[in-house]
């Protein structure tokens, strides 16, 4: 049986697309890789409990409210960190989630909306918490650490996204969000 040229030449098209895709991917994905890990944060909220605690965010609250440039605000933030949390903080943004918790959001790692979030927050009422999922339940899987799960114990993936958060000291817990888009699409190639 004789070949096509064809199918040869659409088999390295398809292939060189696919390298193409993944080089963009894994090249953003290098570049956008700010993501703190589990240590450094809890070691951060360990070292710089006071200064944590005593953090006001009626300055920030302020500056969000502003009529400034988005570009504008956010440096006025970053100065407010910095001031507040020292100049080497890894804290990058802070948000008032609710009137019970404050979170600090340290990184980020992945592309678009796959990609994984991480920072540590205050609880007033010492609750974990799943932030934009609110109705995810969280479950202790083991003290103090706590995930999105169902009834039956398996492991929720809300739309997508998966959560974990640990506490790391009375009122203060530590989280890892994770996205994903890649779940609902598929790559089908079909040779002839």
């Amino acid at each position: 049986m004789k070949l096509d040229k064809k199918v040869p030449i659409s088999i390295l098209g398809v292939v060189v697309v696919a390298i193409i895709a993944l080089s963009i991917f894994f090249v953003s994905h290098r570049i956008n890789n700010d993501n703190i890990t589990y240590n450094k944060i809890v070691s951060y909220v360990s070292d710089n409990y006071e200064m944590l605690e005593n953090f006001s965010y009626s300055e920030i609250e302020k500056i969000k409210s502003s009529n400034d440039n988005p570009e504008i605000r956010k440096q006025k933030e970053e100065e407010i960190l910095k001031r507040h949390l020292g100049e080497n903080t890894i804290v990058t943004r802070v948000y008032a989630y609710n009137e019970n918790v404050l979170q600090f959001y340290c990184g980020s790692s992945g592309f678009l909306d796959a990609g994984t979030y991480t920072g540590f927050y205050f609880s007033r009422d010492d609750m974990p918490y799943s932030f934009e999922f609110n109705n995810l339940e969280l479950v202790e899987t083991s003290p103090g650490v706590f995930e999105g799960q169902d009834e039956k114990g398996a492991q929720q993936n809300h739309g997508g996204h998966k959560i974990r958060t640990e506490k790391i000291r009375d009122k203060w817990y530590y989280y890892i969000q994770y996205w994903y888009w890649f779940h609902t699409y598929r790559l089908v190639i079909f040779v002839t």
